[in-house]
C-alpha cells in the first residue's frame, strides 16, 4: 500500500499519524517535526494592521466595494 503524505491543513507542514494503546484515543495525528498536534508559530516580522496571515488581499475595485 502506497502512503500518502499528510499536510496540516492550517500550516502546510507535513503530519503523521501516531497508533497508541489508548481505548478512548487509538490514533492521533501530529507533526513530524515535532511530534505535537499544535501548529507552531510562524517566525515572521509583525502583522500588517487590517490582514491575516493566509488570506488573499482584497482588490475593492475589481469586487465593487469602492462604490459602497
Amino acid at each position: 500500500m502506497n502512503r500518502m503524505p499528510l499536510l496540516c491543513p492550517r500550516c502546510g507542514r507535513p503530519q503523521q499519524v501516531v497508533h497508541e494503546d489508548d481505548p478512548h484515543h487509538p490514533v492521533r495525528v501530529v507533526h513530524t517535526g515535532t511530534g505535537r498536534e499544535e501548529c507552531d508559530e510562524p517566525e515572521t516580522g509583525e502583522e500588517t494592521p487590517g490582514e491575516h496571515v493566509g488570506e488573499a488581499p482584497i482588490d475593492v475595485e475589481r469586487t465593487g466595494l469602492d462604490r459602497c
